[in-house]
């Protein structure tokens, strides 16, 4: 079934492409040439926020059109959020088939990671529609590599799931796992509490976890210790959150 009601595949030499674009989390100097030379090449750029990718392009031209000679002009903004994905991702379809190159970006970081993208993704390479990625930041890596957390395995779980029965059968589930990995998780501000409280009952108080705040940025921060310590730590904003498990029959002798 065509959920995009598009019209039938041109040839591949008539289409554009489908940039994903990454970019900067918080410090505005981790954008890429490559980045930038995209973000004001393409006429069109999807985009979860226009206001928040419209601030981002005017401080990007402030900075760089001197040193990169930007053009002047912006790019056609497109609102392309998880309510209206199947309508907004039928317009870009029809922008491609008509040989324009379209962008994709997040509010921040890498599209696709726990950010709108997927379906348009997976439909263009279904249908052998060309795409090209321009990768930079991501919170999960930049978070995994700073912490001093085992690195050599590790799982991205995103978001945990909003019910807390589901979270707990998650994360009950990791113990069953027959590996010791790493596990990254997205935390919202109103949600660190509740998450802390569920993996002191899964995990119990001397699981050892990292806090990882404000990435990038001047108090970018990187706290590590006990579940039972974590509830003394004060508490603001949004984290990633590494949670090691290593299962008593894997641990090093």
């Amino acid at each position: 079934m065509n959920i995009f009601n598009t019209k039938e595949i041109q040839p591949f030499y008539s289409m554009g492409t489908l940039y994903i674009v990454s970019t900067p989390i918080g410090n505005l100097s981790d954008i890429t040439i490559r980045a930038l030379e995209t973000l004001f090449r393409v006429p069109i750029i999807a985009c979860e926020d226009t206001r928040q990718t419209s601030q981002l392009l005017h401080l990007l031209h402030d900075r760089y059109t001197v040193k990169l000679q930007l053009p002047d002009t912006y790019p056609k903004l497109l609102s392309y959020r998880n309510q209206n994905e199947e309508t907004v991702a039928s317009e870009i379809i029809t922008y491609l088939q008509q040989n324009q190159d379209v962008a994709l970006v997040s509010d921040a970081g890498t599209p696709l990671i726990s950010d709108p993208g997927y379906r348009i993704v997976q439909y263009c390479t279904s249908h052998a529609m060309p795409i090209t990625v321009v990768g930079g930041m991501t919170a999960a890596i930049q978070a995994l590599v700073g912490s001093g957390i085992p690195v050599d395995k590790f799982t991205f779980l995103g978001f945990l799931p909003e019910k807390q029965g589901h979270r707990m059968t998650l994360l009950r589930s990791l113990m069953q796992v027959p590996f010791n990995s790493t596990y990254i998780v997205y935390v919202a501000p109103h949600k660190i509490a509740g998450t802390l409280k569920d993996l002191l009952e899964c995990f119990g108080k001397d699981q050892i976890i990292c806090l990882c705040h404000e990435l990038t940025k001047i108090h970018e921060s990187y706290w590590k210790g006990t579940i039972e310590e974590a509830f003394l730590q004060p508490i603001k904003g949004e984290y990633v959150l590494l949670l090691p498990i290593s299962l008593p029959s894997l641990k090093t002798k």
